[in-house]
């Protein structure tokens, strides 16, 4: 008879236990479905794939909408015939002689998913040259996590076919030199190859790619890495992203915790970007651009870096255009309370040297070297900063600019046109 008393006691407990745990989530659950503060479970459209040349291209005529998983942001996005993130009746290079044509090369930050096209940087200083009288046509080769190497062969390859005016290479600080070194951005991706890339030779002259095989052989440099473990807990990662808004709401922002990433990424409760990236280097790649002073594997991406931008200046000068560089500063330059979070994320971070106008300087001075025009955002995204009560110039978790971002660059892209007559 005690004996039952017991177990009935204890049945009791643990059933008050699973309720006590259960019940808070149901109601943390219901709060958010409530609140509609999840991301939706359906993917972003798929608008890209892969190009022999290019390594990845936009899927002409494809798009949808675009939504932040910390529901930052909410964007329409459509690809035109062309391939292009522009408008949709832009659908022939030719272009009229009439029209001031600037064409735009980027990355991420230009191909703007996070924005309507005409809260882009590039649409604004069209709408503004025409204000002033001057018929305009942006053009924007914008495209995300494409380097200056992949800029330069759509310009050899697509660009030149617009017969730009003035071409403004946007060259993004934090990340595009990495983009540029095969093994920096091979380690970046953790050991992933998705293009092929430039190379100088012992002369310095830069060698063109061949085109992209997925299936070439590993060049030697490349570190003999085993294939992902099997992630045990992908399927039922994938069944609660589709049915549970808890999880969606909370999941990114785990993936954003090095030691939550690193400890339960690999097993795939985190999902399959979750389980990517906890194989990834635990210091993201990119961030060593600050390294001061850089190693030698940052000197020869740097060296490599000069030749591709060199190339391309070549490039639109034979084609009787104007060349300039537009420099994007990262958030973390522009807001010393996002380096200081990046730091507390990454422990090791916090013994190393690091001089975040490092990048700025070592393009300025390759720019300089060549008599490139050049025009640094990063003074202006500063002083922006420092008035009191504006808003901020990026998403929070995103990093990339949101509109306010995008109206200054484009203010100040305008103005720079005009200080320098390259328009007038």
């Amino acid at each position: 008879m005690l004996f039952h008393v017991k177990m009935k006691t204890n049945l009791g407990r643990i059933l008050l236990l699973i309720i006590g745990f259960i019940m808070p989530i149901l109601m943390i659950e219901t709060t958010i479905r409530l609140l509609k503060i999840a991301p939706p479970p359906v993917p972003n459209p798929t608008i890209w794939e892969m190009h022999p040349e290019l390594g990845w291209w936009h899927i002409p005529d494809s798009g949808g909408t675009f939504y932040s998983s910390y529901n930052e942001f909410q964007a329409d996005v459509y690809i035109n015939s062309l391939g292009l993130r522009d408008e949709q009746t832009l659908t022939d290079y030719a272009i009229s002689e009439d029209k001031l044509k600037i064409l735009v090369l980027a990355d991420s930050f230009g191909e703007a998913l996070q924005v309507p096209l005409e809260k882009t940087f590039f649409k604004q200083l069209q709408s503004k040259l025409i204000a002033k009288g001057i018929d305009s046509q942006t053009i924007n080769g914008g495209t995300g996590s494409w380097g200056t190497d992949q800029e330069l062969t759509f310009y050899r390859q697509q660009g030149y076919k617009y017969k730009p005016d003035i071409t403004l290479l946007f060259f993004f600080t934090r990340n595009d030199t990495v983009n540029n070194y095969d093994r920096l951005e091979v380690a970046r991706n953790g050991g992933s190859i998705q293009k092929s890339f430039y190379h100088l030779a012992d002369d310095g002259n830069l060698i063109y790619p061949f085109s992209y095989d997925p299936d070439a052989p590993k060049p030697d440099w490349l570190e003999k890495r085993p294939s992902l473990p099997h992630a045990k807990w992908l399927d039922t990662a994938d069944w609660l992203w589709l049915n549970s808004h808890l999880y969606r709401w909370a999941v990114p922002y785990v993936r954003d915790m090095p030691f939550m990433l690193h400890t339960f990424g690999a097993s795939g409760i985190l999902g399959g970007e979750g389980h990517i990236r906890a194989f990834h280097p635990t210091i993201p790649i990119p961030f060593f651009v600050y390294q001061s002073p850089p190693t030698e594997t940052w000197q020869n991406a740097w060296q490599l870096t000069e030749a591709i931008i060199a190339d391309l200046a070549y490039q639109v000068e034979q084609d009787n255009g104007k060349f300039v560089v537009i420099i994007i500063p990262a958030k973390e330059q522009v807001y010393p309370q996002a380096w200081q979070r990046i730091l507390a994320s990454h422990a090791e971070m916090q013994a190393m040297s690091w001089d975040l106008d490092e990048p700025n300087q070592q393009l300025i001075d390759i720019l300089q070297r060549h008599d490139i025009p050049y025009f640094d955002l990063l003074p202006v995204f500063m002083d922006y900063h420092y008035v009191p009560n504006k808003p901020s110039l990026y998403f929070h978790h995103d990093g990339h600019w949101n509109e306010a971002g995008h109206e200054l660059t484009a203010e100040a892209v305008l103005y720079f046109l005009f200080k320098s007559r390259l328009v007038y």
